[in-house]
């Protein structure tokens, strides 16, 4: 991977510990209809939207109530979890360093409008980003997995997405981005979904990372300095 145009963020799981909150606000939900949701399950809702979420489990718990009830009894849940969102370790360094040395960036997330600015009471560095492409975008036609959410960021910010660098941890998010045909930085330490991509995708666009600092040690090394 070349020096980057620009880089494209995602939000949960990448720069706030928030996938342990979601999946407990999903398993709390299926609870209250009796239903236990597998890791297997949780794992899939992983880096989707919201609606697209409550579409899966409204299917896996065989209930007759709706998608809308569905999604009202989440809310209870999810909005308590999401106001102990914490975040990564190096998160505010990387997006700060980005912006000092003037690297267009966006953060592209199936976070609503609503999650967002909940996210952002307890996380106010997130208002950093001046390019915000949320899961309810009214230009979007389809979420992750769909790349609909990347080439609206890639539009706005005019980049060549073969420049473009992706922070990523999740499989639908993964797939979005390499859809898209922007390069992967896989911020995840699961290698089964690292494999997996790397059977579907072009192994020189995927780059695993342990950790957010890697990103400046690397934008620094092609730099110089």
């Amino acid at each position: 991977m070349e020096f980057p145009a620009a880089i494209l963020f995602d939000l949960d799981g990448v720069l706030l510990d928030t996938e342990p909150l979601l999946a407990n606000a999903w398993s709390e939900t299926a609870i209250e209809y009796n239903q236990h949701l597998s890791s297997d399950q949780l794992l899939e809702l992983k880096g989707m939207r919201r609606i697209d979420c409550a579409r899966k489990v409204h299917e896996w718990i065989h209930k007759e109530n709706s998608i809308e009830e569905l999604l009202i009894t989440q809310k209870l849940k999810v909005d308590k979890q999401l106001t102990k969102a914490k975040p990564f370790k190096g998160a505010m360094d990387l997006i700060k360093f980005c912006i000092n040395t003037k690297l267009p960036i966006a953060l592209v997330t199936s976070s609503s409008d609503e999650s967002f600015r909940i996210k952002c009471s307890v996380n106010p560095w997130l208002n950093l980003f001046e390019t915000k492409i949320l899961g309810d975008d009214k230009f979007i036609s389809a979420g992750k997995p769909s790349p609909d959410p990347y080439l609206r960021a890639l539009k706005i910010l005019d980049v060549n997405p073969n420049k473009t660098w992706v922070i990523e941890d999740s499989y639908a998010g993964s797939v979005s981005a390499l859809t898209a045909e922007c390069n992967l930085l896989f911020f995840s330490k699961d290698i089964e979904i690292l494999n997996k991509l790397i059977n579907e995708f072009n192994q020189d666009k995927i780059q695993k990372i342990n950790e957010l600092s890697e990103i400046i040690y690397y934008l620094k090394l092609y730099k110089g300095f």
